[in-house]
């Protein structure tokens, strides 16, 4: 019954970190500058809303992190495309479908590291 409870306040809190995420890693996506390394690493950071929904949402680890995600993606283009007035191309919508791929990811790491602590016992 807590677990229920807890299911709007655990969906605004991922949706907000999210959307934090999203807008920081997207800050990085616009300047690059001078890199070392190649690709976009900041894209892992997307892990930790992924972990954070799927630990308050046991139940529905996966499906939640999916759709805060979703939603967390919906702000993030808003945010970014209103208020930062920056335009961009179709590679943005790449760009958050790796996003989402990234959440997901830390929503099956959780479910994976819950198995394995499930069998040792």
């Amino acid at each position: 019954m807590l677990q229920r409870n807890n299911r709007w306040p655990a969906s605004v809190l991922g949706v907000t970190l999210y959307t934090l995420v999203f807008i920081f890693a997207h800050h990085f996506w616009v300047s690059p500058g001078e890199r070392s390394i190649g690709g976009q690493p900041e894209l892992l950071l997307f892990l930790l809303p992924g972990i954070v929904v799927a630990l308050m949402q046991p139940e529905s680890p996966l499906k939640s992190t999916l759709w805060v995600a979703l939603a967390g993606t919906v702000l993030g283009t808003l945010w970014v495309l209103l208020v930062l007035n920056l335009s961009h191309s179709g590679w943005m919508v790449i760009w958050g479908l790796s996003a989402l791929f990234w959440a997901g990811c830390g929503a099956l790491l959780v479910r994976l590291l819950r198995i394995m602590l499930a069998m040792r016992s």
